[in-house]
């Protein structure tokens, strides 16, 4: 029996609107997915997670219906212009079978994304953003480091379950609605205005839905806050849309929130916090560094960056001893600054902390190939007739490093391209001990040119996929345990090895983390992937334990210093010997935080969410010490603004 012109149309709306229904429990699913991987320790809190997931439904309701915007335009339409045809049947299984495809297709990729990002909310407590595109300029170490990881293999397993699940789902969703699609019979004219009033209400929820909020401004990140746990407000989010949101930002040179800040104004609250007196009236920041002497002598410098080497791993023990005794033994026999923080979560981020003393635009890569230029360290050193290297166990163009080091003072560099093919044991190249003792044979021959060397090392075996040998499965439980140990004790090898030889005996070791790791925290920017151990120790330098606010930014100044190598400050790092800092700065991706070691600020740029905690307690203390909310959010705002304007206006370039 034929139907009527407004019985077939609903058929149509009810067709989109189920298929979005659809879409709406598959990214639920994901949710889930992302709540199970990344459950608290302390077990659910059913009092949030309702309220969470419903959030979540809102966000993914935003990208469903930018989905759904063209099926909810074509198919009404086109079903009330060609359902009084005698074809209108086959019509219409022509343009579902589009429909299908055109669904399969995206939400294939949609489901692969949320699902990727359930993975990757693991390791940084928080959502893909548009920085991960930088990854795929280095397609085979990116696969190396996502199918290295067997656990990861499970998650991709996962997104095909999902994505093969909703595709039969699709499939049988249109099945149920062929017989729907039957000529309709003439009707009044009313019953097309009724269809047409309908349509257009169905664009205006579609366009509501693209809205995300009936609220004056349109769904931000900071909607899905709504408890002070941060893990549940984060599980709202759809990790699409942090990505857009992102992307959003990454067209801004400086975050309007950093922005907004007047520059002068700025610049006056730095050189007032710095007590700096600028030496070059173009560049107010710039000034004389302070230089006293601590070792005799034309000493080596060997700089160790250790992989994921957060503060908290020290005191990690399993099966009743410490992961790291090694480096636990250096605090007693070295500089050691127990209150450090590195500039960013990325290893690109504490190259150029480290080396030239400045923190990254939060998620914008630091080392483009089209790199800025930068004195700091290297700069110094080569000047002062030093010969400059580093070592990596992998891949040189990964992140850009051979050009930017090469166009930044360091004449050589060791990689994947010069050791053993045999000696690969992942993406990531070689291990720690074969790089380390590579690096022996050439220190030895560089020694013998009679002239001081600087070397940079980076490891990366505490950086899964893990390869552990076998001599270190027994120290603790999973990989992630055992590799500490093994980084650790690869450092111990390589350390002591050099100090028995001649050059050894006159060097100046720094080992500094490259940034920190993930671990369980109550805080709304994950403390522990900043919070570093800093050691110098060598060439006779005296032992010191110091507990003042450290930053990856002042050891280029602490190191020149101590080798009485005069240099200029162009940036916002210490001598940390001489000078001394209120506080530290430092970003995580979207995320700007400052802490003195006793209290911790942040705040997040998608969020517009700023939190005051006393380390140690997730309670936020804003409303209890706004002087002290006041004077820390002001320290990281001029700072990073400072920071940004010196990288964007040149000055990181050597004055000369």
């Amino acid at each position: 029996m034929r139907r009527n012109i407004l019985t077939s149309f609903l058929r149509a709306a009810g067709y989109v609107i189920a298929i979005h229904l659809l879409c709406l429990l598959a990214l639920t699913l994901c949710r889930i997915v992302l709540f199970v991987a990344n459950m608290p320790e302390e077990g659910v809190n059913w009092s949030l997670l309702p309220t969470a997931l419903l959030i979540g439904v809102k966000f993914d309701n935003l990208i469903a219906c930018y989905v759904s915007a063209l099926p909810a335009v074509v198919v009404p339409v086109y079903a009330l212009c060609t359902m009084h045809r005698p074809d209108y049947s086959r019509w219409m299984k022509n343009l579902t079978c589009g429909v299908v495809w055109y669904y399969s297709v995206l939400y294939t990729l949609l489901l692969m994304v949320h699902v990727a990002n359930a993975r990757y909310f693991h390791f940084f407590e928080n959502h893909l953003n548009i920085g991960v595109t930088a990854w795929f300029g280095f397609v085979g170490d990116t696969a190396g480091l996502i199918f290295g990881d067997a656990t990861n293999w499970w998650f991709v397993l996962i997104a095909l379950v999902l994505s093969v699940l909703y595709i039969w789902a699709l499939v049988a969703l249109n099945k149920c609605f062929a017989p729907s699609w039957q000529t309709a019979d003439p009707s009044p004219w009313k019953q097309y205005f009724v269809s047409g009033v309908l349509t257009l209400l169905l664009w205006g929820a579609a366009f509501c839905g693209m809205r995300g909020s009936f609220q004056r401004y349109p769904l931000r990140v900071s909607f899905a806050y709504f408890s002070n746990d941060p893990f549940y407000n984060k599980l709202g989010v759809n990790p699409v849309f942090n990505i857009i949101k992102s992307a959003e930002y990454g067209k801004v040179q400086i975050p309007k929130e950093i922005a907004a800040l007047d520059e002068q104004e700025a610049v006056a609250y730095v050189q007032h916090e710095l007590s700096i007196v600028p030496s070059d009236t173009l560049r107010p920041i710039v000034r004389h560094g302070s230089v006293q002497r601590s070792i005799e002598g034309t000493p080596n410098v060997v700089l160790i960056f250790m992989e994921s080497m957060t503060s908290e791993n020290l005191e990690r023990k399993e099966n009743g001893q410490y992961l790291t005794p090694y480096l636990r033994s250096l605090r007693d026999k070295s500089l050691y600054w127990a209150n450090c923080y590195s500039t960013g979560i990325h290893t690109n981020n504490g190259i150029v902390g480290v080396h030239y003393g400045f923190v990254p635009n939060f998620a914008k890569p630091i080392m483009d190939v089209n790199a800025d230029l930068y004195t700091g360290l290297p700069y110094y050193l080569f000047k002062s007739g030093y010969q400059t290297m580093c070592f990596i166990t992998g891949n040189p163009q990964y992140d850009n490093m051979n050009s930017f080091w090469r166009d930044n003072h360091i004449s050589d560099i060791y990689s994947l391209y010069d050791y053993d093919a045999s000696a690969v044991v992942n993406n990531f190249g070689v291990s720690d001990s074969y790089m380390f003792d590579f690096g022996l044979r050439k220190l030895e021959e560089r020694a013998a040119e009679d002239k001081p060397f600087f070397a940079s090392f980076l490891t990366v075996s505490n950086h899964g996929p893990f390869i552990v040998p076998e001599a270190y499965r027994n120290r603790a439980a999973n990989p992630q345990e055992q590799i500490i140990a093994y980084a650790d004790d690869a450092l111990r090898q390589f350390i002591e090895s050099a100090q028995q030889t001649k050059w050894g005996q006159n060097t100046l070791f720094v080992l500094v983390a490259d940034h920190g790791t993930n671990l369980p925290c109550p805080y709304e920017m994950v403390l522990s992937y900043n919070r570093i151990p800093v050691f110098m120790f060598g060439a006779g330098l005296a032992p010191q334990t110091i507990d003042r606010p450290a930053s990856q930014i002042d050891i280029w100044p602490t190191v020149l210093s101590i080798l009485g190598i005069d240099y200029d400050n162009n940036s916002l790092g210490i001598d940390l010997l001489n000078e001394q800092r209120r506080y530290a700065f430092f970003v995580s991706d979207d995320h700007l935080g400052v802490s003195d070691g006793e209290y911790f600020w942040c705040y997040g740029l998608h969020t517009q969410r700023e939190c005051l905690y006393r380390i140690g307690s997730g309670d936020d203390l804003r409303t209890l010490e706004p002087e002290r909310a006041a004077d820390m959010r002001a320290f990281g705002m001029n700072m990073q603004r400072v920071n940004l304007m010196a990288i964007d206006k040149k000055w990181t370039e050597p004055c000369e």
